[in-house]
């Protein structure tokens, strides 16, 4: 499956590889808890094909959502389908968090 560890990802954030991080958390829960994982932006879920232009140039594209279940799932399948190489983090957001991954607030 294309999915990405926290560990992983806290390996490319720390080595400043060059990839794009898009939070893709209903907006009810970006709200609830606006912090991100360091570098990410938020993106809509349900509107892939508005932004995958803005990732499309080549670094690979790491989604997560709550829980890393179908809403990062179903972003990263999305952006697959239109050619970008595009992963979702396991354990989502709370995870991250649980584990305190390196935020921005």
């Amino acid at each position: 499956m294309f999915d990405i560890t926290q560990d992983q990802l806290e390996t490319l954030i720390d080595f400043k590889s060059p990839i794009h991080i898009i939070d893709v958390r209903k907006k009810p829960a970006v709200e609830k808890e606006p912090a991100m994982i360091q570098g990410a932006v938020w993106q809509d879920f349900q509107d892939v094909s508005a932004w995958t232009s803005t990732v499309k140039d080549g670094r690979p594209v790491v989604c997560y959502c709550v829980h890393g279940h179908e809403v990062s799932q179903s972003a990263m399948k999305n952006l697959r389908e239109r050619g970008v190489d595009a992963y979702y983090l396991r354990g989502g957001f709370e995870s991250w968090q649980t584990r305190s991954g390196p935020l921005k607030l």
